[in-house]
């Protein structure tokens, strides 16, 4: 069970984020998580937007470079050690983690994180037989 998530490319000069932002906002496209990511001409942004082929094509026509990837969302226990616990999951199945990002929260109940992964069948397996809960894009789009 996968996400998409858009990944855009820009120059890191002030005013880049306003322009993807203020794109996004014209198309009505809500974001849902995001991460900057940055070196010292360009940046990485990755999000998980309401409509991902919308947001792509909105983006191109306004001269901005973005890919769709697939990525894990994990809902797990807002609590000490839950986050512990999946990491150690993956590592001991030898599943590496090439980034993660948090997401929205309801304070008390679930922490979101977005996660990608080396093996994204076999991270889907694995956490799903633990017991760790998987959700879409569609299910993040319902949290309030």
């Amino acid at each position: 069970m996968t996400a998409n998530q858009l990944s855009i490319f820009m120059e890191n000069k002030a005013g880049q984020l306003v322009k993807v932002t203020e794109i996004l906002k014209n198309m009505n496209i809500d974001i849902r998580a995001m991460s900057l990511a940055d070196t010292k001409d360009f940046g990485i942004v990755r999000m998980i937007v309401s409509d991902c082929e919308t947001a792509q094509n909105a983006l191109k026509e306004n001269g901005f470079m973005s890919t769709i990837t697939k990525v894990l969302c994990i809902a797990m226990n807002d609590k000490s050690g839950s986050l512990s616990k999946i990491t150690k999951l993956l590592a001991d199945f030898n599943i590496n983690i090439d980034y993660l990002y948090a997401c929205i929260t309801v304070i008390g109940k679930n922490a979101y994180i977005i996660m990608h992964v080396d093996n994204e069948k076999k991270a889907c397996e694995v956490l799903t037989e633990s017991g760790v809960k998987l959700i879409t894009a569609k299910d993040l789009k319902e949290l309030a």
